[in-house]
């Protein structure tokens, strides 16, 4: 099928009361699917998806063995508070999934421990 680059505006609100969850990012109602083989008459960047929130961590910790040795631990953190980032919404208007979220950005908190010894 076709995919039109860009949608024709209906006139509505396009971010109304019940929009902004995965399941329905914005208002599918503000846009419809333009002629066959023109361009709608939405503009660039009209719609925009949700933001990215994460925090790394890192713990290290230096323990002398000797006068010349030294071991370290360390400690990594990848979206240690496991904030859920979701992806884009599904930007074409003759589908289905328009207007929702179907997968995230970042995975889940990662972990990763590590030890050096220098000498």
């Amino acid at each position: 099928g076709e995919n039109p680059i860009r949608a024709n505006y209906t006139g509505q609100p396009i971010f109304g009361p019940g929009t902004q969850t995965a399941t329905q990012w914005f208002d599918r109602a503000a846009f419809a699917t333009p002629g066959a083989f023109t361009f709608g008459n939405v503009g660039r960047n009209s719609v925009y998806g949700p933001g990215m929130q994460t925090l790394d961590l890192a713990l290290a910790r230096d323990f002398r063995l000797t006068e010349r040795a030294k071991f370290q631990f360390r400690g990594e953190f990848f979206n240690s508070l496991n904030h859920t980032n979701l992806g884009t919404p599904d930007r074409f208007v003759n589908t289905p999934q328009f207007g929702t979220i179907t997968q995230s950005t970042t995975p889940g908190r990662q972990v990763q421990l590590s030890a050096r010894l220098s000498f």
